[in-house]
């Protein structure tokens, strides 16, 4: 079965692209007006950009959010082509 990127932490984890799917890694419900719109709030509560820069501190979107996602195992792919966004504000 095919995975599809999470904009949020990158690794390959979801089922459908941009059909409100929750990544199990990182707790991003994937939203596809944030993704066109990354530093717009959505389905998520913070911004994409925001949610990405927590990641990578926190291991998920949101401190709230560390009880609900799981640490990426060696069966997780990371997508090669993904990288954070880089907010110019």
């Amino acid at each position: 079965m095919k995975k599809y990127t999470c904009p949020c932490c990158g690794y390959q984890s979801l089922d459908s692209d941009g059909d409100y799917d929750i990544c199990e890694i990182c707790f991003w419900e994937d939203d596809p007006y944030q993704k066109l719109n990354a530093n717009e709030l959505g389905a998520n509560s913070i911004s994409l950009i925001e949610a990405q820069q927590n990641f990578i501190v926190y291991g998920a979107c949101n401190k709230e959010s560390l009880q609900h996602v799981r640490k990426p195992s060696v069966q997780d792919v990371k997508d090669f082509n993904w990288k954070p966004i880089i907010s110019h504000e």
